[in-house]
């Protein structure tokens, strides 16, 4: 295999010098990014374990989340949360792909009103909280954003209008603002079998919360810390800086199946 490895550079020097290069293919391409999706969905392939009823998606984006764990749970309810208008309209395009499906228009957070959120020209880093400068060090495509007018609802009052079937899943992924989305839906977290929140380990947005805020928070609500699912590793030093951490309820009740959570008494 060394020599082959040999051989081809020789060639790839050799055909540079007469003026031809040789670059990846889109087929090479695709297939390092298929590696990449099939490695993610391993690390979410507890998901099958536990067969949810439902996944509530808050900060769907364009549903690559949706996308990625649809094929590992065919019959959850996939309930996604998007503000931005342009990512709404891609990921409702998707609807059929995605079915169960629900979409809502709207952030989620401490309380409800009508804010300006930062939509990044790389709309996965857009957030309801300003940039860091580390964030932009690292990936210097995030440093242009625009206000969009979003609503901001609460978790718990959105939960009310929705069937929401147990097992229940949490993913949530909104750039940190991860804690003031816990802190408006205490009933409807604490119905849940699995919270998995976006954590960074640097600052990367003003006023996001730490893990050990969100440790803390979560412990209050009856869970306990159980790993990362995933992470972002630097691109130029490869340190950790956001990591997936999932929490479990440590009550049982909340990983067995029932009917609608909305018409259990005990959890509104």
């Amino acid at each position: 295999m060394n020599v082959l490895r040999s051989a081809g550079g020789f060639l790839r020097e050799a055909m540079r010098m007469c003026g031809v290069e040789i670059r990846r293919t889109r087929a090479e391409s695709y297939w390092r990014a298929e590696r990449e999706r099939r490695r993610r969905a391993k690390n979410w392939s507890f998901l099958r374990t536990l067969s949810p009823g439902t996944i509530l998606d808050i900060g769907a984006n364009e549903g690559q989340f949706a996308e990625l764990v649809r094929p590992l749970v065919p019959d959850a309810c996939i309930i996604s949360f998007e503000p931005l208008s342009g990512c709404a309209a891609v990921l409702e395009a998707k609807r059929d792909c995605l079915e169960p499906f629900h979409l809502v228009r709207a952030a989620l957070g401490e309380v409800a009103g009508e804010v300006e959120m930062n939509r990044n020209e790389f709309t996965p880093s857009s957030s309801l909280l300003e940039m860091e400068p580390l964030h932009v060090a690292e990936l210097p495509d995030t440093a242009n954003s625009v206000a969009e007018r979003v609503s901001v609802r609460r978790l718990d009052d959105v939960a009310t209008e929705l069937q929401i079937s147990r097992p229940l899943v949490i993913k949530i992924d909104v750039q940190g603002y991860e804690a003031r989305v816990l802190i408006g839906g205490p009933r409807t977290v604490r119905s849940a079998a699995v919270v998995v929140a976006e954590v960074s380990a640097y600052p990367l947005y003003r006023g996001e919360a730490t893990f050990e805020e969100l440790y803390d928070l979560m412990k209050s609500y009856g869970f306990a810390y159980r790993g990362n699912v995933d992470r972002w590793l630097s691109p130029r030093d490869g340190r950790i800086l956001q990591f997936d951490a999932m929490f479990e309820n440590l009550d049982p009740a909340a990983a067995s199946p029932s009917r609608a959570i909305s018409d259990e008494g005990s959890d509104r």
